[in-house]
């Protein structure tokens, strides 16, 4: 071969195999993205906003006569944040109690935006708007009580650390850590889980499976109560790699940037001994990191439940917990 052909093919391999490598991507994820649109068909989004219409979109339960309000935050891409709870919000709301559930991030999207670009500081800054702008609103001695699942408690964690008017209590049901051991579909998700560093720039999703002793994708050990929510039909068909990387890294900066400024506070930590999502110790540090901070822990480990505290088998303990934060019993009705 000619040295100008070497030199040429030299030159241009690089760019071809870039090439193929985003092509392959690109493959990828048209090919996912046919197989959820089978899934998505069975869902109605606003034409607009793209929210997901059933338990997708934002939910203010207000009344001006409440000196209470429930300031609500679920987790990381779910698609009905306030519909998997909404009969019990409304029965909250008529003991008195305002309901704030705002949608953020990748929450209640369809595929093909919420496997978009994404960034952590949108969230937080969000979330700290709408904290903000309706914490403003209310009279003084109205008590906020910020709660949060899962994912939520890097943007609950954010508004008790930063924001101008701190909320009178924090609850976080199985909250975000650092301890990620993703056991909810399967030994070979878990392991591709744990390789996602370096794994996001070959293989962009996996297919989500049930979950080892579950009925369904859903991590509920209470078989009927599984069943029950996997029929709302709400579980995203697929995980993405970039996003269990980019979780792992929101993990580390929560607890290295966020938590140390949470302090002076009430909270309560609960999760569920059986959790597919994270490992035990990763609970245990989080609310050892709150007591770090010079926060009043009550913490509460459910052993009958999964990572949906609210929806499982010990679910009324769960609802206790937001509720003695509150400082309210528990209605004999709820």
């Amino acid at each position: 071969m000619k040295p100008v052909a070497i030199a040429f093919f030299t030159i241009m391999s690089p760019f071809a195999l870039y090439g193929l490598w985003k092509a392959v991507l690109g493959a990828q994820k048209a090919i996912v993205g046919r197989r959820v649109a089978a899934v998505e068909a069975r869902r109605t989004y606003d034409p607009v906003l793209r929210y997901h219409r059933d338990g997708g979109e934002p939910l203010f339960l207000v009344s001006p006569k409440h000196d209470t309000t429930l300031f609500f935050l679920e987790g990381f891409r779910t698609q009905s944040p306030a519909g998997m709870y909404r009969e019990r919000f409304q029965k909250l709301f008529e003991t008195g109690v305002n309901v704030i559930v705002p949608v953020y991030g990748l929450q209640s999207s369809p595929f093909d935006l919420r496997n978009r670009d994404w960034r952590l500081e949108e969230d937080l800054r969000l979330v700290g708007q709408v904290y903000d702008a309706y914490a403003a609103t209310l009279a003084p001695g109205h008590r906020i009580i910020v709660c949060a699942q899962s994912f939520g408690a890097i943007p609950a964690s954010s508004v008790a650390a930063f924001s101008s008017r701190r909320p009178d209590a924090l609850v976080f049901l199985s909250p975000h850590n650092a301890e990620l051991d993703f056991r909810v579909s399967g030994p070979m998700i878990r392991w591709l889980s744990r390789q996602s560093a370096w794994l996001r720039h070959l293989v962009r999703f996996s297919w989500a499976a049930p979950a080892p002793g579950r009925a369904s994708v859903w991590d509920i050990v209470d078989t009927d109560r599984n069943l029950a929510t996997a029929a709302r039909g709400d579980a995203n068909p697929e995980d993405a790699t970039e996003y269990g990387y980019r979780n792992e890294l929101a993990a580390r900066l929560m607890e290295a940037s966020i938590l140390p400024a949470v302090s002076g506070y009430d909270a309560w930590v609960v999760c569920g001994e059986r959790d597919l999502y994270f490992a035990q110790s990763g609970f245990d540090r989080f609310a050892s990191a709150l007591r770090s901070g010079g926060n009043r822990v009550v913490f509460d480990r459910l052993a009958g439940s999964g990572h949906m505290v609210l929806l499982d088998a010990d679910a009324d303990r769960a609802w206790a917990a937001i509720f003695a934060a509150i400082g309210k019993p528990v209605p004999d009705s709820f």
